[in-house]
């Protein structure tokens, strides 16, 4: 029997913003995993699933008080990253770890996202960095990534991935789509010629701005 404070709402939110980002190719059966901290109580979607056949059986609820699983089917490989992630600072509501095809690009080649042409990258994430590589599954990899995470809400993971963090998992997927466009949009423009970075005064601006949880 299902455990009375679990909220079937919570999990309908993680499915239909797992099949949406299937839909966009961020995710699949084999990739990416998305959470919700509630209180006590981690949602997290199951390992070897695919984002669209997600279902209230099969999501993972952990009691994070306890450590105890108290429903679903076999969790994430990612479990540990999230449980990390939702300990670097207060207000975290939703994580969000995907393996986006051109940010990926960027993961795997050590290239942050660090370009000074693009006022809404800078005004969003300031930058992109690359955190060093972790051996995915294991806490090495959150705890390489959290001092940039400490001051910024999206990250990539050397040979890895990318990890977003907010206050509510539809923003951390926004934040995930906001940012592969920002890195393919570069991509296509190294392509024409050499970007062009924006006026100093404005790239200060920018980078002086607090960013958002």
């Amino acid at each position: 029997m299902m455990d009375s404070r679990i909220k079937t709402e919570i999990m309908d939110e993680i499915m239909e913003i797992g099949a949406s980002m299937e839909d966009m190719g961020l995710v699949n059966t084999f990739e990416g995993n998305l959470s919700i901290k509630d209180g006590d109580l981690l949602y997290i979607t199951p390992g070897r699933t695919s984002k669209k056949k997600l279902t209230h059986d099969n999501i993972c609820v952990f009691d994070e008080s306890t450590g105890e699983k108290l429903w679903g089917g076999r969790p994430s490989s990612e479990t540990k990253m999230h449980r990390g992630a939702y300990t670097v600072k207060e207000g975290l509501h939703g994580v969000i770890h995907c393996h986006a095809p051109y940010l990926t690009a960027h993961a795997v080649t050590h290239v942050p996202l660090d370009f000074k042409c693009h006022p809404e990258l800078l005004f969003h994430f300031k930058d992109i960095p690359v955190a060093p590589y972790g051996m995915p599954g294991s806490d090495e990899i959150i705890e390489n990534a959290r001092p940039y995470l400490l001051h910024r809400n999206l990250v990539l993971m050397a040979n890895h991935g990318v990890l977003s963090i907010a206050s509510n998992l539809a923003l951390a997927c926004q934040r995930v789509v906001a940012a592969e466009k920002f890195a393919r949009v570069m991509c296509i423009a190294r392509q024409i010629g050499e970007p062009v970075d924006i006026p100093e005064t404005e790239i200060y601006r920018l980078l002086g701005r607090e960013l958002e949880l």
